[in-house]
């Protein structure tokens, strides 16, 4: 399993993950800058993302739609705020409707994924910086931890 630690930081309003990987550090930032590879593991096993636009530039925007085993259909959407080529990119990340439009109800967060070479290939550090304690508290009470846990650890398939 690729993920090593997953840490909840209250105090700083962070959800921190980080995974190791046998493949180099490239390899890891085309799974998720090439959307039909990041399609096969972003999500939990059995809420497959389809993603329908994925304009990776500063300023662009990601919309992607999650479907259950039984058909139900979530949706999502990054706009890139960052991005280092090779090493790392941050996103506004948020629950939206069909056409993309942000939900209301739901908060937004802001996610990093930083990339780095190792010696026994490459370490995944992606930090969620969420808006308040009660933006934390409801993601992480919705199996956000698990989630994200059960996602990265398929990345391995994806990399092979």
């Amino acid at each position: 399993m690729p993920v090593t630690d997953v840490v909840t930081d209250a105090e700083a309003l962070t959800l921190t993950l980080t995974a190791d990987f046998a493949a180099p550090a490239a390899r890891v930032w085309d799974a998720f800058t090439e959307p039909r590879q990041l399609e096969r593991f972003w999500g939990p096993p059995g809420y497959p993302a389809t993603f329908t636009t994925f304009d990776f530039e500063v300023g662009g925007t990601a919309l992607y739609r999650m479907t259950s085993p039984h058909g139900e259909e979530s949706f999502g959407s990054w706009e890139f705020l960052e991005i280092a080529p090779k090493s790392s990119f941050a996103v506004l990340d948020q629950f939206a409707d069909a056409d993309g439009n942000a939900s209301a109800e739901m908060p937004a967060s802001r996610m990093t994924f930083a990339i780095a070479p190792t010696d026994a290939g490459s370490r995944l550090v992606s930090t969620t910086y969420f808006t308040s304690t009660e933006a934390l508290e409801q993601l992480v009470g919705m199996g956000m931890v698990e989630g994200v846990t059960m996602a990265m650890n398929q990345l391995d398939r994806v990399l092979e």
